[in-house]
Formats: structure tokens, sequence, C-alpha cells
């Protein structure tokens, strides 16, 4: 044995994760909604969501998650065409796919803020503007976590 390595009777068993990443997930969502129509109230704009498009997100944060993980892709083709299908002829699609490594949705918008692709999708005008927002919380022992935030948006361009 080398002097330099650690018995395992000495190691602390690892710690499972203590919380549910569904249900934070859910919540981290629903604080940052808030903070978008904020945001989009300050500058005279409204803000509708489109839960259908929410939904659609949900796999690509997914195969994100595994990419980083595994560092193989997957799954981009299929959400491409789900996206292409969805969005109707003529209208803009932008999405903003972020990871973060904290649970704090304030911290989460104010990187958000800071990111140019980001920003233009805040302070969007056209017709129809929808917004679509799905976060990924992925809990990994010793309550680590990998969050995935996807905030997107289509509309009609206004000339």
């Amino acid at each position: 044995m080398s002097r330099h390595s650690i018995p395992a009777k000495c190691l602390p068993p690892i710690r499972p994760a203590s919380f549910n990443a569904t249900q934070i997930s859910t919540a981290l969502e629903t604080d940052l909604r808030q903070h978008v129509q904020r945001h989009r109230k300050k500058l005279g704009m409204s803000c509708r969501w489109d839960g259908n498009l929410s939904y659609l997100l949900s796999p690509a944060l997914s195969s994100y998650e595994q990419e980083r993980c595994s560092g193989l892709s997957y799954g981009n083709e299929e959400f491409q065409m789900a996206i292409r299908r969805y969005v109707k002829d003529g209208a803009t699609f932008k999405a903003f796919p972020v990871q973060f490594s904290h649970l704090n949705p304030d911290r989460m918008f104010d990187a958000c803020l800071r990111s140019p692709v980001c920003r233009d999708i805040l302070d969007c005008c056209g017709d129809s503007v929808q917004f679509a927002l799905r976060v990924l919380v992925t809990v990994y022992p010793e309550d680590l976590c990998a969050v995935w935030v996807m905030l997107a948006v289509h509309y009609y361009s206004i000339l």
C-alpha cells in the first residue's frame, strides 16, 4: 500500500441526494418566469408563455446534461425537427440554454441578463411574441446538482 493512499474504512460514505429534483426544477421555473415577466414589464412589453413549446425544450436539456457527463451528443436532430414542426412558417425561433451549479434563481437571471443572446430574447419585439422556459435539475450524490435552463421565444418579425 502506498503511503499516500487512504484505507477505505477511513473514508466517509458518499451521501445520496437529499432533495427532489422535480420539485426544485418546478420552483426554479416559476421564479425565473416571474423574473422574465418583471423584466418585460419594466420595458413596457407584454409576456405571453407557450406551455407547449416549453414542453418541447425538455429533451434538449436532458441531452445537454448527458453530453456534459459522457461527451456523447444525441437527440439534437430530433429536437430541431420538433421545433421546426411546431414553429409556424415565417416565424423566428431563438433559444438560449445555460448550465448552472447552484439553485439561486436571482443569480441565474442576473447571469442571463449579462448574455447578449439571452438579452436579445428577453428584449424581443415582434408580432405574436411567445416565450418558453424549461428548467432541468439533475441531482448527484453529496447534493451536487447541474441546473440547465433554456429560455426561448418565437415570434413574427415586424419591419
